[in-house]
């Protein structure tokens, strides 16, 4: 029997799309239904019925085309672009459209079956790990995809830790099972030892390569087989019990089943109880219970369901689809990032920013509790500010739609929001109280609440609790910006601040020189901010070569004795202040956060004891981190790169009781700035994890340039029936620079690689002279 896809009958001709993008023109327009409206009827829809989900994997895996292949089939789209075509709806700037990848995420809202899904497309470059972030932190389930020839490859890795992070529960679609040398106990394989994950699967393909042609519903053992033309939203689906002729089929059809219900049985108790309850017999299970136990192991991620399918060949992709409306959840379900105690009030959450030339930022947020209306106003928690939204819109396409409101659980955009960015959390004025008032009361009126809450010895506003934020990497890339003329300036800084408003991963500072430095996370990163600055923003500004982002830290431990008389108000003290720094211990930072001093503790002896301790020490003592920490924060000594793991321990201390806090915190800043002038200072280089694949015949000549030239280190070596020889290990960054070229210079173009940031690590002597050589006195590059 021949069904045409469900949606196409009850999808409205005012399909809505919400890009993450500027509304700029572009060829796809006419491929899209009812460009000028917003269905109500989506608007409108409970809770329950929505699902918020993203597709995430390595780059080339197929999450563009396999999204392109959703709009298609939910009628989104007339006709489905590709990625080669450059005619795609999620990749329409310019830069996608020349490199053929994903480089932003890109969201657009469609109904499946009564059902709202907000669907985001993720980046599958490393670069754009932020990307991934940012939109993991909103999202409610994910659709991870996988090549079913190269199996679980390294970025694919990085994404799904990030979701676990995230507690985001995912199903997986391995994609292009019409290769020749696609394999399925490859890919599941993978999926365990790198993924730690146990995969149910819940179909049977009918065959890989040409004999792909359809899969069947373990569940149900329906058999769905679609055609070859890719532009007909047809297909067949039939029960396989009434097919003589696939009595092979449902063989291994039922076995496949019968494994898929007793390892269900062990992912979920419920289950396991019903299936002992009827003997283990799998034609004697309850389908009903038998979702439920999928949904189970899906939410609780104690499992992770697979779904086939070739997106390229427009097959499998509707019971992916039918897979996010039964096993994911919906908003409700997964309440871990909202605050229970603002119930039905405002709360919302800040995950991106674009600038619209005509209407300014456009902020998107999740919205968790209450509704984003137009003309409302609300608190930021996050930056201690009242914000109001002029305008709430939905972006479809090229065109805006205004609406009056958009309820809980749903993705937002508000027009008019002057200082939020990334990460920040959004009240209302009822949930903030009196901080609200407090925050939109003017300066003067500030002042006196101020004064007068500490004249009665009461705090002046009660805590408000934030969202929680999210994981912004540090850059390991670094370049100079110039513009032609002083009269440029101005322009080159508003468009780099609208850029780093939009992208919390690229950063902007001043060097000693003045002179504005560029720091993203990685070659492409930097290319493409390079290349928006000059197209979109017509910025006259030239880039510098691109340098390696180190970081400085300390050799050996060091510190310093300050006896200083310092003033405050007409009035002398005497402070003698010793501080002890060294640096965290260990060889290998994986996380290097903003702050560059990671512990702060206190000497046994009773002098500090009697200073350092009781209601006023304790004010104390936050006054002395806070001045280790801000004289911590500076540029190194050696190259001036940020200063990062730094130890500190406060070993003497004399001064007067009363002796303003103020003063202590400049005096331990002193110390401690002058502890780091005279210290002896180690460079610490990023160093990336490398997954190379190459013929057996080769082994020996990637290894060779691997632990030679590229200062690189071997963590394994594993042979792949599918793949070849699989090495994975370290290298410096520095070491890297166009390994692109030069492992198909060495191996005729016959190896690949992949990478993604690791950690940092201290740098050898000999070669940290070379560097401050190279850097100092300009010997080429540092990369």
């Amino acid at each position: 029997m021949t069904f045409v896809s469900t949606f196409q009958k009850v999808v409205s001709p005012c399909s809505e799309l919400l890009h993450l993008r500027y509304g700029i023109k572009r060829s796809t327009q006419c491929r899209h239904y009812g460009i000028g409206g917003v269905s109500e009827a989506m608007m409108k829809a409970p809770t329950e019925r929505i699902r918020n989900v993203g597709i995430m994997a390595h780059i080339d895996a197929g999450k563009t085309t396999s999204t392109e292949r959703m709009l298609y089939a939910a009628g989104v789209t007339r006709y489905s672009g590709g990625v080669d075509k450059g005619d795609t709806v999620m990749d329409y700037m310019e830069q996608e459209r020349e490199r053929g990848i994903t480089i932003t995420s890109a969201a657009i809202s469609f109904p499946w079956k009564d059902h709202r899904i907000n669907f985001i497309d993720t980046p599958g470059h490393v670069d754009f790990t932020m990307e991934v972030e940012r939109a993991l932190r909103v999202l409610d389930g994910a659709i991870a995809v996988y090549d079913a020839v190269k199996g679980i490859q390294a970025q694919s890795v990085t994404v799904w830790r990030q979701a676990q992070r995230h507690d985001v529960p995912c199903v997986a679609f391995i994609n292009k099972m019409d290769r020749p040398r696609a394999s399925l106990t490859h890919t599941l394989r993978h999926m365990e030892n790198k993924l730690n994950v146990s995969p149910l699967v819940l179909q049977l393909p009918t065959g890989v390569g040409q004999d792909f042609t359809g899969v069947v519903d373990l569940l149900d053992l329906h058999l769905t087989t679609w055609p070859g033309d890719v532009l007909k939203r047809e297909f067949q689906r039939q029960d396989l019990t009434q097919l003589p002729s696939e009595k092979k089929l449902l063989e291994k059809a039922l076995l496949a089943r019968q494994e898929m219900f007793e390892q269900l049985a062990e992912l979920d108790e419920t289950f396991m109880e019903h299936y002992f309850s009827v003997g283990g017999e799998a034609s004697q299970v309850d389908s009903e219970k038998a979702l439920a136990g999928i949904r189970q192991v899906t939410i609780s991620k104690t499992g992770l369901p697979v779904l086939y399918g070739s997106a390229l060949r427009n097959r499998g992709i509707e019971p992916v689809l039918d897979a996010v409306v039964k096993y994911l959840p919906h908003p409700s379900e997964l309440r871990k990032n909202a605050v229970p105690d603002y119930a039905s009030d405002f709360c919302a959450f800040v995950f991106k920013i674009i600038h619209d030339p005509k209407r300014g930022p456009l902020v998107f947020m999740r919205v968790y509790a209450g509704e984003l209306k137009v003309a409302s106003e609300f608190y930021n928690v996050t930056r201690n500010c009242v914000e109001r939204a002029s305008r709430v819109i939905l972006i479809s396409a090229d065109e805006f739609t205004e609406v009056s409101s958009i309820g809980a659980g749903n993705i937002a955009v508000a027009v008019g929001l002057k200082q939020a960015i990334t990460g920040d959390t959004l009240l209302s004025m009822a949930a903030a109280g009196e901080q609200g008032k407090a925050a939109k009361a003017t300066p003067k009126r500030k002042e006196r609440k101020s004064k007068q809450a500490k004249e009665e010895g009461v705090s002046e506003e009660k805590e408000l609790i934030e969202l929680p934020g999210m994981k912004v990497p540090e850059p390991v890339f670094f370049c100079t910006v110039e513009v032609e003329t002083a009269a440029d300036q101005p322009a080159l800084d508003h468009a780099l601040a609208c850029l780093c408003r939009e992208d919390p991963s690229l950063r902007v500072t001043t060097g000693d020189d003045k002179e504005t430095i560029l720091s993203g996370m990685g070659e492409l990163h930097i290319e493409i901010v390079t290349d928006r600055l000059l197209k979109e923003y017509k910025a006259k500004a030239k880039l510098g070569p691109l340098q390696v982002a180190y970081r400085e830290t300390l050799d050996s431990p060091c510190s310093h004795l300050l006896q200083r008389k310092l003033s405050s108000a007409g009035r002398n003290f005497d402070l003698t202040v010793e501080i002890e720094l060294s640096r965290t211990p260990g060889d290998e930072f994986h996380d290097l956060a903003e702050q560059s001093l990671v512990n702060f503790s206190c000497g046994k002896t009773p002098e500090l004891h009697a200073l350092l301790t009781g209601p006023v020490g304790v004010h104390r003592m936050d006054a002395i981190r806070e001045g280790v920490a801000d004289a911590a924060s500076c540029v190194g000594p050696l190259l001036t790169f940020p200063l990062r793991c730094i130890d500190a321990k406060i070993t003497k201390l004399e001064c007067r009781p009363y002796i303003p806090n103020e003063l202590l915190a400049l005096g331990a800043s002193m110390c401690v700035a002058e502890a780091i002038r005279t210290a002896e200072i180690r460079l610490l280089e990023p160093i990336m994890h490398l997954q190379i694949v190459t013929p057996p015949h080769l082994f020996t000549t990637v290894i060779g340039d691997l632990t030679g030239p590229r200062r690189g280190s071997v963590e394994g070596v594993l042979e792949d029936d599918i793949e070849g020889t699989i090495i994975t290990g370290f290298a410096p960054l520095d070491t890297l620079k166009g390994y692109a070229s030069l492992i198909r210079r060495i191996t005729s173009g016959e190896a690949s690689y992949s990478m993604t940031f690791s950690h940092y690590q201290p740098v050898l002597s000999d070669v940290q002279k070379q560097i401050i050589k190279s850097m100092t006195y300009g010997e080429g590059d540092v990369m």
